[in-house]
């Protein structure tokens, strides 16, 4: 529903959006000057923050209605309240698990080709590089080596979803002692754990096996 800050969200829109670009569209051009302009760097996590809030439909690409509606909900009608609502902006990724699922589940679409049904392995390794910044680290590195050696295929939907329950795990287990091959979890993760185990020595023992089980 209209408002008081519509017209100023549309006029900021429009001070980014190129001479060139579809009325209702920033492309990448005027998103690479918005985004410094309220202080979030190209290449930080915050810009998929920004991105789910603002729902933006793909890579370097704001559409008006989401900018506008994304911003009001933010309550943030000028450059200085949008420089001002970044920090919060940035702690809630690292810190409130719930922005974060949100922002990890909405990454996939986001990150993928218009034209693709799945999204491109090299694509979704520097995606998890940026969102798992803060947690995953200690299998991140044999995760990505895994896909680079081993998967060498691009990434279904439901692996992308099913990562966000694995690295859960994963950080209060990062041997993956516990997990339990024979389980619910897509074959994909059972070939990483046993990649895993295998090239970190801690396969299990028959007995510790027949425990998981």
């Amino acid at each position: 529903m209209p408002s008081s800050a519509d017209p100023a969200l549309r006029k900021v829109f429009d001070q980014f959006r190129e001479p060139g670009d579809p009325e209702d569209t920033m492309t990448v051009n005027g998103v690479m000057k918005f985004l410094p302009a309220i202080g979030v760097g190209l290449e930080e996590e915050t810009v998929l923050v920004l991105a789910e809030a603002l729902r933006a439909p793909t890579m370097g690409e704001f559409a008006r209605e989401g900018f506008v509606e994304g911003w009001k909900a933010l309550n943030c009608d000028t450059l200085d309240k949008m420089r001002a609502r970044v920090p919060a902006l940035r702690i809630s990724f690292t810190n409130d698990e719930a922005t974060f699922k949100k922002v990890y589940l909405f990454t996939y679409n986001f990150a993928r080709s218009p034209n693709q049904r799945s999204l491109q392995m090299d694509t979704a390794i520097e995606y998890w590089k940026l969102l798992f910044t803060h947690r995953f680290q200690k299998n991140l590195e044999d995760w990505i080596e895994f896909l680079e050696t081993e998967y060498k295929k691009s990434i279904a939907k439901d692996t992308w979803n099913c990562m966000y329950d694995f690295v859960q795990f994963a950080d209060k287990d990062p041997e993956l002692k516990s997990y339990d091959v024979d389980g619910a979890w897509p074959s994909i993760l059972d070939d990483f754990v046993q990649f895993s185990r295998k090239k970190n020595g801690t396969e299990p023992s028959p007995q510790e096996e027949m425990d998981i089980s």
